[in-house]
């Protein structure tokens, strides 16, 4: 497996973002992905396990209209490209999407925060007027509770009723978990 840091020497970083359909679909997405992840493990091939989960976006119509690329104008006046380079999906229901992301000012990779994925997914929704989007962030599963919160709220205030409930990426089981299951563990 390669780090980040690898991925950026080369020009690039991947994450991956799950586009769902609906809230109701999301525990559904959350296993089909880590049915997923876990046959990409098994035949060594890492497009779907190398990268970093990002968090689920929840747009009945971005599964379907998912766009070849974002690109976003940072505060810096950097300008950042997020292209999708590979897609697998339940048609209509929920896609996952590898993001590649680089500066184009630079052509360094880049590491998408939550905001940054935010921003660029609003930028999108906003040729369609009628569309409001919801985003599950993901968190790695050991990331303490407190420091999760934290982030939950700062999300909130930045994105007023766009953050919905998180998600807890285990890198290493390839198990997305949402935070209702979390707390059953």
């Amino acid at each position: 497996m390669r780090t980040n840091a690898e991925e950026a020497r080369d020009g690039k970083v991947t994450s991956l973002l799950l586009f769902v359909r609906r809230a109701g679909d999301l525990a559904r997405a959350c296993r089909d992905a880590e049915e997923l992840f876990a046959s990409r493990r098994y035949h060594r091939d890492g497009s779907f396990t190398n990268g970093r989960v990002l968090g689920a976006w929840i747009d009945e119509h971005a599964v379907t209209e998912l766009p070849q690329g974002l690109t976003l104008r940072l505060p810096s006046n950097q300008t950042v490209l997020l292209a999708v380079r590979e897609t697998f999906a339940l048609w209509g229901i929920w896609t996952v999407a590898l993001i590649e992301s680089v500066c184009l000012e630079t052509r360094a990779g880049m590491e998408l925060s939550h905001d940054i994925v935010l921003d660029a997914l609003i930028a999108f929704e906003q040729s369609d007027t009628g569309r409001v989007g919801r985003y599950s962030p993901a968190f790695v599963r050991d990331m303490p509770k407190k420091q999760v919160g934290a982030e939950i709220k700062r999300l909130n205030a930045h994105y007023p009723f766009r953050i919905a409930w998180p998600i807890y990426y285990d890198s290493v089981a390839g198990r997305l978990i949402l935070q209702n299951e979390q707390l059953r563990h």
